[in-house]
């Protein structure tokens, strides 16, 4: 049997970095870019980060079992479309609901970590 971790990303540094930091980097400067650059330019930025995330969780869970990937790809994948509907207000949440959505999106990632204490970490 192959050893799960040698093929998680969520467990190794660079592969992290790549997958979930940059990104994360991306979608918290956007706070940074409303003088420079146009609204729908940020909300494409916001969503890509996000499908960039949920893409990423969905191949880790593919190709290690990570369980919290099973659960995390999916919500930053539709955090990526609320993103859009909301950005683009197809979807009317207020004046605060990207920061809504985006806040939503990141808890609710952040606590299917929580599963695998409770499960395992990995989906055999």
């Amino acid at each position: 049997m192959v050893d799960q971790t040698t093929n998680d990303h969520a467990a190794r540094p660079l592969p992290f970095f790549w997958s979930w930091g940059l990104p994360l980097a991306l979608l918290f400067s956007t706070n940074f870019f409303s003088g420079f650059a146009p609204f729908p330019i940020i909300v494409f930025i916001m969503s890509g980060a996000l499908f960039w995330m949920g893409l990423a969780c969905v191949m880790n869970a593919k190709r290690c079992r990570r369980r919290h990937c099973y659960y995390s790809g999916p919500i930053f994948l539709v955090g990526g479309v609320a993103v859009l509907l909301v950005g683009f207000e197809v979807v009317s949440l207020g004046p605060d609901g990207l920061i809504m959505v985006v806040g939503g999106t990141l808890t609710l990632a952040l606590l299917t970590y929580l599963t695998e204490p409770i499960f395992g970490k990995y989906v055999s």
